[in-house]
């Protein structure tokens, strides 16, 4: 499990290394409030910390950002906004995180929201060569911001609750983004309750997309926002972080790495 000390403090990192080319995933949802950048935190931190993998991180939200603030920082010296509109280079906006990740945080201030979020694309390609991974957190609906953060994804996650007005919007993101022609990985339902195969089925059969898995509404995950700790590391042995293992196995095609899993194993073996 990650020493919590270290999410405390973390300053600016600019280093970048690695020579192939990343997989650019971008998480959406049409709709606000499903918890989507609660989702992201936890794939980018889980990415770089459990798999070992170069990730970075990038908060897309231009207008209503709060990434940074889920994995710790409220403000920061430089940000997306600063790099699209000129205030800034790239390297300037880029941060360490505790996690083994990095992080291209969005302005909380409102006076570096008028930018041109079209600009993302061009970003995105001078970062894929140097990263194993880059995830983005779209903006919500599917307005222009949405629109360049698709732009800009290889592969797509959507990010929907199990009541039907947030599943008919994630159907309507499904929609949109096969007109790009782009991939979609699958649907996470979150803050759900106990649903069967055969609810799942029919919500696949609806959306007509793989269920990536659901997510079980905790408290726990309210708990690791507030801590600023995505919740795979603040709570390892909660319902909702074992959860997120297994969706990460079906992200990754990858078995699913930490440390609370080598001390299962001893136990296992000595028992």
């Amino acid at each position: 499990m990650t020493d919590m000390s270290e999410y405390e403090n973390y300053e600016n990192e600019t280093i970048i290394t690695n020579n192939l080319g990343a997989r650019v995933i971008g998480i959406i949802s049409s709709k606000g409030g499903v918890g989507k950048t609660t989702i992201t935190a936890n794939i980018g931190a889980s990415l770089a910390y459990n798999y070992q993998e170069n990730v970075i991180m990038i908060d897309a939200n231009t207008t209503s950002s709060s990434l940074g603030i889920h994995l710790g920082k409220y403000n920061y010296p430089h940000s997306l906004n600063d790099v699209l509109s000129g205030r800034a280079n790239l390297s300037q906006a880029i941060y360490a995180h505790p996690s083994g990740a990095l992080l291209i945080p969005a302005s909380v201030g409102i006076n570096e929201i008028n930018v041109d979020p079209k600009k993302l694309r061009r970003i995105v390609k001078q970062l894929r060569e140097h990263f194993d991974y880059i995830i983005l957190d779209c903006a919500p609906t599917l307005g222009e911001e949405a629109e360049a953060g698709i732009e800009s994804s290889d592969e797509l996650i959507i990010i929907a609750n199990p009541d039907w007005p947030a599943l008919l919007e994630a159907k309507r993101s499904i929609e949109y983004i096969k007109r790009k022609k782009k991939k979609i990985l699958g649907v996470i339902i979150n803050k759900a309750k106990t649903m069967t195969p055969e609810m799942m089925d029919k919500i696949s059969d609806t959306l007509e997309a793989p269920i990536l898995g659901l997510v079980s509404d905790d408290e726990k995950f309210k708990e690791s926002v507030e801590k600023r700790v995505p919740l795979i590391h603040s709570y390892p042995y909660s319902q909702p972080a074992e959860q997120m293992e297994r969706i990460m196995e079906k992200i990754t095609k990858e078995k699913y790495y930490s440390k609370k899993n080598v001390i299962g194993k001893v136990l296992s073996k000595i028992m």
